[in-house]
């Protein structure tokens, strides 16, 4: 595991702990139950890191209070960010787990989002997510990057503010290939049966659901791996290019590499504008207390999980630079989305 900086918690500016903060904050989160929302189905990666940290962090945050975890699916992670800005409790008691591209989604200016990314309370990310581009071999002879420039082949996909649409979109437009999305699906599990059933013929979403849930296909070979979106190479898949390594000009490696700063942000965790400030202190410092537990750490690793923490601070500074992308460069953006 690489830890970064667990100190830029005090750095940032954060409150820190007195006795009369911590017994302050103690009083609130004792007997208290507090709610992780995962922007997907529990069948997810999602699912299984926000359980993993709901049963280690409680010991890390004063009260000890119970931590569960619900789920919220639907729009391609809209409808669970829409809900964490207007409508969950601003008291310290609800944290969200929302996709990845929640600022990237923003600066596009998706019709329906209804927050503003850069006034959340950013707890801290899991680390990066790589997602990887693959197609079920047995229901189609298109394997290859090269075969799908050529050739049609269908992918499930969420809604248009997932991965799962928004890679195959900058695909066709950036990168020539000929993938035909097909939305509605309300969680990766349903496209991965949908992929068996050879309803799609693949997807794209994070490398660590596919090898967490579906390790059988990995075993048995019953996958084409095509290639992955993100800044810069897989460790598990270090022969696997980017989607920025294909790209041919680089007008396209830019705009996808404004994508890539979603994938940088990774599996975040956020609570509500208004927050007190104190709970907001709290809980960060119980999340980066929890990424150095070495119970944790071993339960991560055992489930094949990837760990690389990134603190509040530091997921916040990567959200103000997703959204302060230039007018020229946004438009150009919006055209490969088709928007």
């Amino acid at each position: 595991m690489q830890r970064r900086h667990l100190s830029a918690v005090v750095a940032c500016g954060v409150l820190v702990a007195t006795p009369a903060f911590a017994d302050a904050v103690s009083d609130f989160y004792g007997g208290r139950t507090v709610t992780i929302v995962a922007a997907t189905g529990a069948g997810s990666a999602y699912g299984l890191h926000g359980r993993l940290l709901a049963d280690a962090m409680r010991k890390h945050l004063p009260g000890n209070p119970n931590i569960v975890t619900q789920f919220m699916p639907g729009g391609g992670g809209g409808k669970q960010a829409n809900y964490m800005y207007n409508a969950a409790p601003k008291d310290g008691s609800w944290i969200g787990f929302p996709l990845k591209y929640i600022a990237v989604n923003q600066a596009l200016g998706h019709t329906g989002l209804k927050y503003d990314a850069a006034k959340l309370g950013y707890v801290g990310s899991l680390g990066p997510i790589n997602s990887a581009v693959v197609v079920m071999r047995k229901h189609t002879p298109h394997q290859t990057f090269a075969a799908l420039k050529q050739h049609e082949v269908i992918m499930g996909s969420t809604g248009k503010s997932s991965e799962t649409f928004i890679t195959p979109t900058l695909m066709n437009s950036l990168l020539g290939t000929r993938i035909k999305v097909v939305s509605g699906y309300k969680g990766m599990k349903d496209i991965s049966l949908a992929m068996e059933r050879g309803e799609v013929h693949g997807r794209a979403g994070s490398w660590e659901s596919l090898k967490s849930g579906q390790a059988d296909w990995l075993k048995s070979d019953s996958i084409a791996l095509i290639a992955l979106s993100g800044l810069r190479r897989n460790w598990d898949l270090p022969e696997l290019p980017t989607l920025i390594e294909l790209a041919a000009d680089e007008e396209a490696k830019a705009v996808l590499r404004f994508f890539g700063a979603g994938n940088a942000v990774g599996w975040l965790f956020a609570v509500p504008p208004g927050v007190p400030a104190e709970r907001l202190a709290a809980l960060r410092k119980a999340f980066d207390a929890t990424m150095a537990d070495a119970a944790y750490q071993a339960q991560v690793k055992d489930r094949k999980l990837d760990l690389q923490p990134e603190t509040g601070a530091e997921v916040a500074e990567l959200v103000r630079g997703t959204l302060a992308v230039t007018p020229a460069r946004m438009e150009r953006i919006r055209a490969a989305m088709g928007m």
